[in-house]
């Protein structure tokens, strides 16, 4: 029943992208709700193809844009920025059904959202910022994602968990259930899932025994 909330029917507009950039394109839901589609990694210029992209977006019924992503991650920096006009146009974020969204994707687009959440197929992957050149860990990286993801709802024992404690070069993922149990999402009123904001998410509570799943990271989160 979830995937109604998007439902992407057809695709009506693209926004032409450099190679190995984001590539944004306006898509109508059975509904016909026009949202934005973001896929591709995150790159210095993005901002602004996401800023027209977004114009030929209708707000839903609680008054924001959504923004479905589908990427493995990219410029930190870049993706930051971009929050700046997702804050303005107040977006939605949607990992929708066998899409994938990691690193900078996750980390800083995703949990800017108004209300974001991950359907059934998709899932969210995470790990700790790493220095492009040398591979060690950015302590000054995960701190501007953990400031950024606090501003935006998400406690800071949710991002922190995986952002500090996990290998820059190991990536873990999350199914749509176990992004509602460790807090990262925030489903729209009137869907009972998730954790609302100021609630302990239940994994914080009591840790499953498997801290989601292991896998290679994306490249570098700079």
């Amino acid at each position: 029943m979830f995937t109604r909330l998007i439902g992407l029917a057809l695709g009506i507009a693209a926004f032409a992208s450099p190679v190995s950039a984001m590539e944004f394109s306006t898509v109508t839901t059975p509904e016909g709700l026009r949202i934005v589609s973001g896929v591709g990694p995150i790159v210095e210029g993005d901002t602004g193809r996401l800023a027209v992209a977004l114009r030929s977006a209708d707000r839903d019924a609680f008054g924001n844009k959504r923004l479905t992503l589908n990427s493995t991650g990219g410029d930190v920096r870049a993706a930051i920025e971009m929050v700046k006009v997702m804050d303005q146009e107040k977006v939605t974020t949607i990992v929708g059904p066998k899409a994938e969204c990691a690193s900078a994707c996750a980390q800083v687009l995703f949990l800017s959202g108004v209300h974001r959440f991950v359907l059934d197929g998709g899932r969210l992957g995470l790990h700790s910022c790493r220095k492009a050149k040398k591979g060690a860990k950015s302590a000054y990286c995960n701190d501007l994602i953990a400031q950024n993801a606090l501003a935006h709802g998400t406690g800071y024992a949710s991002i922190m968990a995986f952002m500090q404690f996990t290998d820059p070069t190991s990536m873990r993922w999350f199914d749509s259930e176990e992004a509602d149990c460790w807090g990262f999402t925030r489903w729209p009123p009137g869907i009972d899932r998730g954790s609302k904001t100021g609630d302990v998410p239940p994994c914080i509570l009591k840790p499953p025994q498997s801290t989601g799943v292991k896998g290679d990271a994306s490249p570098p989160a700079r």
